[in-house]
């Protein structure tokens, strides 16, 4: 009786042994492409690592790019900076050579001619006490004014003030009486400076002209309207 059970055990063992074989084949045969399960581990540990060597590569690639990024922007925001300073300071140069029109606090100062039906004697016209106009622009000036105008005309560093006739020459337009003076400055510093005491204002005053000082929380001086040129004047680099 044991040596039947012994033979029917070993025909187990056997079928389940070609069963097993069999498993195997077809295992490798269909996951494993032929390969020997440890191969394929071998291949697929292979893979993985050039997978891995390949991300490296990637990662320092977009590292390296991502730092060139940075430098161009760095270098395109300090471009920027400097093209914003250089053009604000171009705008600042504009307007103190009276390129550009300019708004502020300042004065307005308005002279005229008196009325014909008060006795002053001959007929006054402001225009021929034309260098009163002067002695009131270097007032202003002297004040710390930063922009000035005469009936619209920006005054600037060629602008003449000069006899015309019966008129005034302002960057050689003829302008008449009443004449407006805009400036542009502290208002109380720039009427302290003309209403002084044996100042313009009381000059002019007393010569019989008409003469309104107004200080102005918002005054708007338009631009040199002529043409500047350099004939013989070189600038030095």
């Amino acid at each position: 009786m044991m040596k039947k059970d012994n033979i029917w055990i070993g025909l187990a063992c056997i079928v389940l042994g070609v069963f097993i074989a069999f498993q195997m084949k077809f295992i490798q045969g269909t996951y494993l492409n032929g390969s020997s399960p440890t191969q394929k581990t071998t291949e697929i540990l292979n893979e993985l690592t050039v997978v891995k060597a390949e991300k490296k590569r990637l990662v320092e690639e977009i590292e390296r790019l991502q730092d060139q990024l940075d430098k161009i922007q760095n270098s395109a925001s300090e471009e920027s900076a400097v093209v914003k300073n250089l053009t604000d300071e171009l705008n600042l140069y504009k307007a103190f050579s009276g390129m550009t029109k300019v708004t502020g606090t300042g004065i307005m100062v308005t002279i005229d001619n008196p009325p014909k039906d008060l006795n002053v004697g001959l007929e006054k016209n402001i225009a021929l006490d034309y260098k009163m106009l002067l002695d009131l622009i270097n007032e202003l000036n002297s004040a710390g004014a930063e922009a000035i105008s005469i009936n619209e005309q920006r005054m600037v560093n060629s602008t003449e003030i000069r006899l015309a006739g019966s008129q005034v020459n302002v960057n050689t337009i003829p302008i008449s009486p009443p004449f407006i003076i805009k400036a542009i400055g502290s208002p109380s510093t720039l009427d302290g400076a003309v209403n002084i005491r044996f100042g313009i204002v009381q000059n002019l005053q007393e010569a019989g002209y008409y003469v309104e000082v107004k200080q102005v929380e918002n005054l708007e001086i338009g631009a040199f309207n002529g043409s500047m040129k350099f004939r013989y004047a070189n600038t030095v680099k």
